[in-house]
């Protein structure tokens, strides 16, 4: 499964890039609610369409993740929720987003563009990067 195999960290680009962007690099508890989306590589099946939301308010930090493996017997589809929590790297000003708990997750790196690049256990962009994108929904 996807959410097994990729984990980590990442880098932010100098341009905070559309408001809603900003505001979710943004560590200041403002409220917010927001979703990507987009169909990821998979080896056994025709894609994984991925779609992530993410929001904070009075409650805290929380994610959905779901998952639909398509042309696998049907479509199997695999939701993930928790919590999600925000960390920067001082040395490359990376904005990272880290789904569920202490040192394991999904590891993402939020673009200038406002999409997310979903990053391997080592907190790389995987070899063709824009494949593992999500876009702004």
């Amino acid at each position: 499964m996807l959410a097994l195999a990729l984990a980590g960290c990442g880098r932010a680009g100098e341009d905070a890039g559309p408001p809603a962007a900003a505001a979710l690099a943004a560590d200041d508890g403002e409220a917010f609610d927001l979703a990507w989306q987009g169909v990821l590589p998979c080896a056994d099946c025709a894609g994984i369409r991925t779609r992530l939301r993410l929001w904070r308010d009075d409650a805290g930090q929380a994610f959905e993740l779901e998952e639909t493996y398509l042309g696998v017997e049907g479509d199997n589809v695999f939701s993930t929720s928790g919590a999600w929590r925000l960390e920067q790297d001082g040395g490359t000003q990376a904005t990272r987003y880290r789904l569920g708990s202490e040192g394991g997750g999904l590891g993402f790196e939020l673009l200038a563009d406002g999409s997310l690049q979903l990053l391997d256990a080592d907190g790389e962009p995987p070899a063709e990067a824009a494949a593992y994108r999500l876009h702004r929904l």
